[in-house]
């Protein structure tokens, strides 16, 4: 059994797993309307990757905002050494 890493995130976060998940939903909207397949899969890919986008984008400011948080911190503990 593998032991889980500390600090992982879950993996339904990924971009990889919310990629399959997108390609799984549009194949099987796509087997119930193959008429519209075209506009499924269009409309399937608009979505998923402003998704990915967003959910980057917020990636990106909360890791900056952690690396801001720990540099103040470290800044304010070599403040304190006398």
């Amino acid at each position: 059994m593998m032991t889980p890493k500390p600090n992982a995130r879950p993996r339904w976060t990924s971009r990889k797993f919310i990629m399959a998940v997108s390609a799984q939903l549009t194949a099987l909207i796509v087997l119930l309307w193959p008429g519209q397949e075209t506009a499924i899969t269009e409309a399937a890919t608009s979505i998923t990757s402003l998704f990915v986008v967003l959910a980057s984008s917020l990636g990106y400011v909360a890791s900056e905002a952690a690396i801001d948080a720990r540099r103040s911190t470290a800044d304010t503990v070599r403040e304190a050494k006398p």
